[in-house]
């Protein structure tokens, strides 16, 4: 059995990597995929909330012909982020207490 992932955890591990360094939505869900099992698709969602709430820019480039969309955190994306984690510390923490972790 697989635990899903709420859509908040989800964001704060697509910040979480884009942080370090921008990425096109590919390169992206790859990384995350050495880490964490998603499906191809999964990022996308996600980065187009990130986009909408202001919380990831992004820029164009061309490569071999085609257009790649390159994803950044914002500030106001790096704050969302640092709530997130603070959030899921304490979550983890009462799940962990709970089951005897």
């Amino acid at each position: 059995m697989a635990i899903k992932v709420p859509n908040q955890v989800l964001e704060a591990v697509v910040l979480e990597v884009l942080i370090n360094e921008s990425l096109y939505g590919y390169a992206l869900t790859k990384k995350i995929q050495t880490k964490l099992k998603i499906s191809d698709s999964t990022t996308y969602p996600v980065l187009r909330r990130l986009e909408k709430a202001g919380f990831v820019s992004t820029r164009s480039a061309v490569f071999a012909e085609r257009i790649r969309k390159y994803y950044q955190v914002t500030d106001l994306g790096q704050r969302y982020l640092d709530e997130v984690k603070a959030d899921w510390r304490l979550f983890a923490s009462q799940i962990n207490d709970l089951l005897g972790e």
